[in-house]
């Protein structure tokens, strides 16, 4: 009797754990991320009193920049006859800040909405946006999306916000219209807007919004903004570094907004691609030599010659303490190096 009720209470517990499972999933593949190294603090990311500024970058084209540091930006490309927007920020409040500033612009109907990613600072303002509004994303956005819930990314996101869950009050969960596999465009008058997926990056589902005839990227969590360097939060660098190539091949914006921190330029991506080649090689060094690993992320600094913008410097060496961590516990890359 005893061995069956352990069987019952065993049966019950994992199906229980399996209704909870889809809840927890911020992205179907990162719902559980590595043990952060000492000294990481999680991305701030806490909307509250975040205001954001409208900079005109080219006829039509605007970036809505966050007022605090590391806080999501935004934009939107006004058309002919349709506005187009980038992101949806983090709640409610914030994606009704977005439509206002489009509003100061643009009376046109917001007819495209694009999701670069499925964390909730780039997606939970989607269910203000007008039924009539298309929301757009890669494929992988939309599947992690369909199996996640806003209690459970809230919760997968609580240390970005100070623990302060009221952030996601009244949030419901749109999960965007259309999927692409590796280029979305359209059309807005004279303006293209396309939207790719190079690879994994930050996360699986990473990807970048375009305008080839403005040379302006949105690339969210792949590139950062200025003074910053590259969070595999994944654990896999080589697998970074292969989309960056394959986005500098593909495209070569000279202005660049990030999800995250100011707006810089595309000599970013030369500056990613060699942070990353040397922070391969410094793991991959400490491996062949036999080095105790953990003292060596433990206490790792960054070199001077990064330009880390100041009030970042905390938050990115902890990026790059994860990014060696996660070399140093997968040798695999080494080898692909």
């Amino acid at each position: 009797m005893r061995m069956i009720a352990a069987l019952l209470l065993y049966c019950a517990l994992t199906a229980a754990y399996a209704e909870v499972l889809p809840e927890v999933l911020p992205n179907a593949q990162l719902a559980a991320p590595p043990v952060p190294p000492p000294g990481f603090i999680p991305p701030p990311l806490n909307p509250t009193g975040v205001l954001l500024e409208t900079r005109e970058l080219a006829s039509n084209v605007y970036a809505l920049m966050s007022n605090t540091p590391f806080a999501d930006n935004a934009g939107f490309v006004v058309g002919d006859e349709a506005v187009l927007v980038i992101d949806s920020h983090f709640n409610g409040e914030m994606g009704q800040q977005i439509i206002d500033a489009v509003r100061q612009v643009s009376d046109l109907p917001i007819r495209y909405l694009l999701n670069t990613n499925a964390f909730g600072d780039h997606v939970f303002g989607n269910y203000v946006f007008p039924a009539q509004t298309q929301i757009v994303a890669h494929q992988g956005t939309i599947d992690a999306l369909s199996k996640s819930s806003v209690q459970g990314i809230a919760r997968t996101m609580r240390g970005t916000v100070d623990g302060d869950l009221s952030v996601f009050d009244g949030v419901e969960l749109r999960i965007p219209d259309v999927g692409f596999d590796r280029q979305w465009s359209v059309e807005l008058g004279n303006t293209v807007v396309e939207m790719h997926w190079f690879g994994p990056s930050m996360s699986p589902h990473d990807s970048v919004v375009f305008l080839p005839k403005e040379k302006i990227a949105w690339t969210a969590n792949m590139i950062f903004g200025a003074g910053t360097i590259p969070w595999a939060r994944g654990g896999d660098l080589v697998a970074y570094k292969q989309t960056l190539v394959n986005f500098a091949e593909k495209i070569n914006p000279q202005t660049i907004v990030s999800g995250h921190g100011d707006i810089t330029d595309g000599d970013a991506v030369p500056r990613y691609l060699n942070y990353i080649d040397d922070t391969l090689t410094v793991a991959c060094n400490v491996l062949r030599d036999g080095v105790e690993s953990a003292s060596v992320y433990a206490n790792a600094e960054l070199d001077a010659k990064y330009p880390i913008e100041p009030t970042l410097e905390r938050l990115m060496t902890g990026f790059h303490r994860w990014n060696l961590k996660a070399v140093m516990a997968d040798p695999a890359q080494c080898a692909a190096h």
